[in-house]
């Protein structure tokens, strides 16, 4: 059984640089009580020569990893201020000498975050058959001519989030997420890189009297057969996108479809609908401007805006792909005029 190493050399993470995420799947369940979130992450991964694979995680229990469903060996190392830091801060005596320490610290935590903390020794590489083998095989091959051969593999990580206090945030019976730069890693292992863009596949399950909104169009909801019953909401986004837009929310929301389109969901608590009816009647307007003025649809097929407390919030808004998490601050009731446009 694989076994968590925390040794990790630069070599490897030189060596690493040629992997690329293809496709990734997401199953989590959602416990609003204990302030945890569990399941697994699937990645169909492009692996280099190396045969090594290097992801983002943060606040992350990890249980297991496989690879092609067999037990793979794996190197994690969180990411912890080092003892040079710390040192830094030792030797302050002026304002101007805590300006470069906190500046030299940001630099040095910055860089820190760039590296892959979770390594992953994958199969050794496919073979690449020559073109004699290939003529000897009758020109089969499953590979389209004129493309280079990959060694996709499916990297599985079952894994655990408990009490996070960041990238995904528990407030009573709301739970979202932040997509601040590089935060996704806090709530799920991935490539947490701009230049890594994929599809996913979505599914969350929580209790039965909530609500999961998160990326792309929802495909269909489960009721379990549990007591008490859960429910699972899937999604897909079919638009390829870095891991940092990636956004969840959860609630007992109110869902107020658009009545002008629609791919437009808008969603509140509760004690925010009569607000929330009356600032979104302008909405379609807008919306509608932009597709007009770009002369292209909105690409993600589905657009959610979601609104939850101020004092809930980490900022005023947080924006994902196909959604935005924002403050009820921006919503008016009717005796206000001017504020909805």
């Amino acid at each position: 059984m694989a076994k968590p190493r925390k040794s990790k050399n630069e070599d490897q993470k030189v060596e690493n640089l040629g992997a690329v995420v293809r496709h990734q799947k997401l199953c989590l369940s959602i416990d609003m009580e204990e302030r945890q979130i569990y399941g697994y992450t699937e990645l169909q991964i492009a692996v280099p020569e190396s045969g090594l694979v290097g992801l983002h995680a943060e606040n992350i229990k990890i249980d297991k990893v496989s690879v092609d469903g067999e037990p793979a060996e794996y190197e994690f190392s969180p990411l912890r201020q080092p003892e040079e830091d710390k040192r830094r801060w030792q030797f302050v005596s002026s304002a101007t000498f805590a300006a470069d320490a906190a500046c030299s610290t940001y630099l040095s935590s910055l860089d820190k975050e760039i590296a892959s903390n979770l390594l992953i020794k994958c199969c050794k590489p496919a073979k690449v058959v020559s073109e004699p083998e290939e003529q000897a095989n009758g020109g089969n091959s499953t590979q389209p001519s004129g493309e280079p051969k990959q060694n996709l593999k499916l990297v599985r990580i079952d894994y655990w989030v408990e009490k996070a206090e960041t990238g995904i945030h528990f407030s009573s019976n709301v739970l979202h997420t932040n997509n601040q730069i590089r935060r996704a890693r806090c709530w799920f292992p991935c490539m947490d890189s701009s230049s890594q863009r994929c599809c996913y596949d979505l599914e969350f399950t929580v209790a039965q009297n909530l609500v999961a909104v998160s990326n792309g169009c929802l495909l269909f909801q489960v009721l379990s057969k549990d007591d008490p019953p859960r429910k699972t909401y899937v999604y897909r986004l079919n638009v390829p996108v870095a891991a940092g837009w990636i956004s969840l929310a959860v609630a007992p929301f109110e869902i107020l479809p658009d009545r002008h389109s629609g791919s437009v969901s808008h969603m509140c608590l509760p004690p925010s609908l009569s607000k929330l009816r009356n600032t979104v009647g302008f909405f379609h307007t807008a919306f509608s401007h932009y597709e007009e003025y770009l002369s292209a649809l909105f690409p993600f097929g589905s657009y959610k805006q979601v609104f939850i407390a101020p004092e809930m919030a980490i900022s005023s808004w947080s924006l994902g792909a196909s959604m935005i998490i924002f403050t009820s601050q921006v919503l008016f009731d009717e005796k206000v005029i001017d504020q909805v446009h």
